[in-house]
């Protein structure tokens, strides 16, 4: 049974672009606490005296274990508490857990550290993406929730910006008023300072209102009824499973290339780790915000907007322009390969964006908050894990050569991007089959294109 949610109005201009201002900042220390490690491993890997397989799995295993068996439930969570206050809490959490990283005296301790951010973590996308179809009527989403990515996508760089200069002022004793910090690695000291930048955000949000929930919903108010949850999912297996594991496979090819491509360009073509993180916070942060405001603006056209499998259409294209940043091993020279890769960050967002504007128009209001613990679910434990680690695992005992890891990026990336093109061109045809049936999803868009919610029961699924 598919009920409406009592009617209100939007809340203000400025206090909705208030609330995405908060989320983009959330989502800039999210990829910063998450992503550094990449910048960082070699000079882990000789502090902490581990193997690339041991590293591969501080970047996807140990931040998974957490972020996607806690992300399923926070997600039902967050479909009915505030989703502000909930995320308060995992703010203070994987911003603790950053800071505590730092000061790891061995790699277990490391590896728990990891674990607890994505916990934190855990809670940012089931939180962000609900609040802001909340926020703004669906054909003014699209700028938001790129606004919103932005964050994410510039933050690679920003990180990367962000090591470099510790890595350069370290030596120079920039950091030896702090206590402990004179002698302490570079890592370490750039674990803390990501950690401590938590308080700005949490600081933000105390400030932010709850905005009214609006749209269809599945269940009665606060109930965790699970059964009208599956039958919806069940109904629509067909469009959903292909779009989660186009996703998923886009993501392992992405998390391969993201997590080893700094490595890669350090050992192929023997760059300082000063130069290469100069070098992607610069391209970086300009892809990555490219990628993200066009996507939001394509997605703000009226014929994209209004016409169903048009977002699912540029899902199936998007993996295979990722195809040359996979290839950036057979790159002529360093710059040509950063470059390349830089070409990925330009993508990988707008892959982000239009899957997360396509489910908040398929998913009923109370299901968005699990709809994205769900991909979470599929592209950090499938992609997350399993990216880095085909990697590794190619480079130590199929090369036994580590300036291979170019090669080996290429080997598990091209497929995965290839998979995920066939995946979401299978799910936009499921998507046509299942509006001309006239199936519960078909109503459920159609309550979502209206500006409030009709405030009779919608229909049954």
């Amino acid at each position: 049974m598919l009920r409406a949610l009592t009617p209100s109005p939007y809340p203000s201009r400025a206090a909705a672009w208030s609330l995405v201002a908060i989320l983009f900042l959330a989502s800039i220390l999210n990829t910063i606490d998450r992503s550094m490690l990449n910048f960082l491993v070699d000079s882990v890997r000789r502090d902490l005296a581990v193997s690339d397989v041991q590293i591969s799995l501080l970047q996807g295993l140990s931040f998974s274990i957490f972020y996607v068996s806690a992300g399923l439930p926070l997600g039902l969570i967050a479909d009915r508490v505030s989703r502000v206050k909930l995320l308060m809490l995992g703010s203070f959490i994987w911003s603790a857990a950053t800071l505590a990283s730092g000061l790891a005296p061995s790699y277990g301790w490391l590896f728990a550290g990891r674990m607890i951010v994505g916990f934190g973590e855990a809670t940012l996308g089931p939180c962000a993406m609900p609040l802001i179809s909340d926020s703004f009527p669906p054909a003014r989403r699209g700028r938001p929730i790129s606004l919103h990515l932005l964050g994410g996508s510039i933050a690679a760089g920003l990180s990367a910006v962000l090591i470099g200069w510790i890595l350069q002022q370290a030596p120079l004793g920039t950091f030896a008023i702090f206590p402990g910090a004179a002698h302490a690695a570079p890592w370490r000291i750039a674990f803390v300072i990501a950690g401590a930048l938590g308080i700005f955000l949490i600081g933000g949000l105390a400030f932010q209102p709850e905005p009214a929930r609006r749209g269809v919903a599945v269940n009665a108010a606060s109930s965790y009824r699970l059964r009208p949850i599956a039958n919806y999912l069940r109904d629509n297996a067909a469009v959903f499973l292909f779009l989660y594991l186009g996703f998923a496979a886009f993501s392992l090819a992405t998390w391969a290339m993201v997590n080893w491509s700094a490595a890669m360009l350090m050992r192929q073509y023997a760059l300082s780790p000063q130069a290469v993180a100069q070098g992607f916070g610069t391209n970086f942060i300009i892809a990555g915000a490219a990628g993200a405001l066009l996507s939001g603006q394509l997605l703000d056209v009226r014929s994209v907007h209004a016409t169903p499998g048009a977002k699912l259409a540029i899902l199936g294209i998007l993996p295979l322009c990722t195809l040359p940043a996979a290839a950036a091993t057979l790159a002529s020279g360093s710059f040509l390969a950063t470059m390349l890769v830089a070409s990925m960050i330009l993508v990988s967002p707008m892959v982000s964006i239009v899957m997360l504007r396509a489910l908040s128009e398929m998913m009923p209001n109370d299901m968005r908050g699990l709809s994205v613990s769900l991909l979470s679910l599929f592209g950090t434990m499938i992609g997350g894990v399993l990216g880095p680690l085909l990697v590794a695992i190619c480079t130590e005992h199929v090369f036994r050569d580590d300036s291979m890891v170019g090669r080996s990026i290429l080997i598990v990336a091209a497929p995965f991007l290839v998979l995920s093109s066939a995946c979401y061109f299978s799910a936009r045809h499921a998507l046509k089959l299942s509006l001309a049936n006239r199936t519960g999803l078909g109503r459920t868009m159609a309550a979502d294109m209206l500006r409030t919610a009709p405030a009779e029961e919608v229909g049954r699924t």
